[in-house]
């Protein structure tokens, strides 16, 4: 039987993850433990360190990856606004926008007055890639994923940018094998990649502030952002109460139901646990929630998917059979769910 964290709704199939010996996972306890971190003497070192890149010439003294989301507004804010950096944003083209994640683009740019560069990844390399990685893997975003951390670091390079910005560390916040947090970004990358951009100083933002996407979303509502609900664009199957996550691409996260076949637990796992710890359901409530969305499969994001690598629903669904996970899930009806509810 699948079993979940005592204190928030983590599964233990999630790879990586540990919990201690009273049942409770890593990332809760990391989260408590955040109340013992000296912040005003993190976010003093941060400031140290744009005073080291900062330039006075008008030329750009760091580059933030960003993308159509919370996060990366709050983040171009803070550097504008707190520290008075001149920052190059750089997105990797999603393929699959939501008008929602568009307009949210633009006020970015428009709200703070950056420059943001856009790679467009060849269509037919991404749609070959992601077939490939789909059929064999099960991980359809694995191509994508690759370059949305190693591309900031060689625009960074090639334009004499040695200072770079990323969000959050997932893998700390969410137990996927890392038991130490760190601000140096660079692990997101393979070693070789590392020594060629060893001389970048690549950042976790998340490791100098108390990261919050609630009070990033608060923060970046303020500053005109909006989410899939403010807009009436699309209600998703599967995000329910989460609908200022994920809100600037349609088929991205078929990844995230992929994960559900393999391991057993999907979005709502991960964003009910975040939400518990953060004080803002129960753990019943996040159970609920769990149990009622966290199997479910947007028929919208499947279609847009399946548009995007030239697949039918019938080879989708012929090669989801293949990476089931029978230990933990079984079929009912026309839905993959838990053998038995978790608790």
């Amino acid at each position: 039987m699948v079993k979940r964290c005592k204190r928030c709704v983590q599964t233990d199939t999630r790879p990586g993850i540990k919990f201690n010996e009273e049942g409770i996972c890593y990332p809760c306890i990391s989260h408590e433990k955040r109340e013992q971190i000296d912040w005003n003497a993190r976010w003093n070192e941060l400031k140290q360190t744009c005073n080291l890149f900062r330039k006075n010439d008008g030329s750009y003294d760091c580059l933030i990856t960003v993308s159509g989301g919370k996060d990366s507004t709050a983040q171009v804010g803070l550097f504008k606004e707190k520290l008075r950096m001149n920052p190059l944003c750089f997105m990797i083209d999603n393929g699959s926008w939501t008008k929602t994640g568009r307009e949210n683009f633009y006020n970015l740019s428009k709200e703070f007055d950056v420059d943001v560069m856009t790679f467009t990844p060849s269509v037919k390399k991404m749609e070959e890639m992601t077939r490939k990685n789909f059929f064999e893997e099960l991980w359809p975003s694995k191509y994508w994923d690759s370059l949305l951390y190693k591309k900031p670091l060689e625009i960074a390079k090639k334009l004499g940018i040695d200072f770079v910005i990323w969000g959050e560390d997932t893998s700390y916040f969410t137990g996927g094998g890392e038991w130490k947090e760190t601000a140096d970004a660079l692990k997101l990358v393979d070693a070789k990649t590392r020594i060629t951009y060893q001389k970048l100083n690549v950042i976790f933002l998340s490791y100098y502030i108390p990261w919050s996407r609630y009070e990033n979303l608060e923060y970046a509502k303020k500053h005109g952002f909006k989410t899939l609900e403010d807009t009436k664009e699309w209600k998703r199957s599967g995000m329910e109460g989460f609908e200022f996550e994920q809100v600037d691409t349609i088929g991205y996260l078929i990844n995230q139901y992929c994960k559900f076949v393999k391991f057993g637990f999907s979005t709502q796992t991960e964003l009910c646990s975040d939400a518990i710890r953060n004080g803002k359901i129960s753990r019943e409530i996040g159970m609920m929630m769990v149990n009622k969305y966290d199997w479910k499969l947007d028929e919208i994001m499947l279609d847009d998917f399946c548009k995007s690598i030239k697949i039918t629903r019938f080879d989708f669904f012929e090669t989801i059979k293949k990476f089931i996970n029978e230990e933990v899930l079984e079929i009912r009806g026309e839905n993959l769910r838990l053998k038995k509810d978790a608790v």
